[in-house]
């Protein structure tokens, strides 16, 4: 795979975990110090829907996010499974990265979460394999499965990748 075509592969892996719920919840962290655990559920007018499983429903403004974290917790182990993929922890690394880079910008989370009625994206979110790997953070199988590289022609997300640049 060409350069380019892997790191438009890369970005679109990190969308579609994000877009779909599966991922380790990520720590939002307010500019008080406090921090929230739970995932983004919408986003509206510079609110943030988040569901926590300690707080429940919160509504918070974006003006009071210090940044959001997707990083895997501190141990590196995957949390869905309890068995470890085969993984490339480079690859894990800079997925992470540009998952928490594109979760500070409402605008791109908005964006992203609209992907999820895309049909091509729903089928490839229906897929067990796909969301087991995203889960599992198996990058490289992601990255070689067939439908993760059909989305190379997906107009919607080509638009989000050209915002993204």
């Amino acid at each position: 795979m060409p350069m380019n075509a892997f790191l438009q592969a890369c970005l679109a892996v990190a969308c579609l975990g994000l877009c779909t719920g599966v991922l380790a919840s990520p720590a939002i962290e307010l500019k008080d110090g406090s921090r929230i655990e739970g995932e983004i559920r919408s986003i509206d007018n510079g609110v943030y829907t988040v569901v926590s499983p300690s707080l429940g429903t919160l509504h918070v403004a974006e003006s009071n996010i210090a940044r959001i974290d997707y990083a895997t917790d501190a141990s590196g182990a995957p949390e869905s499974s309890g068995k470890q993929p085969a993984q490339d922890p480079a690859l894990t690394g800079e997925i992470q990265n540009l998952q928490t880079s594109l979760a500070q910008d409402p605008a791109t989370m908005r964006s992203i979460m609209s992907l999820q009625s895309d049909p091509q994206i729903q089928a490839v979110l229906s897929d067990p394999a796909i969301v087991k790997a995203i889960q599992d953070g198996d990058y490289t199988s992601l990255l070689a499965n067939p439908k993760i590289q059909a989305l190379d022609n997906n107009e919607h997300l080509k638009q989000l990748l050209r915002a993204a640049h």
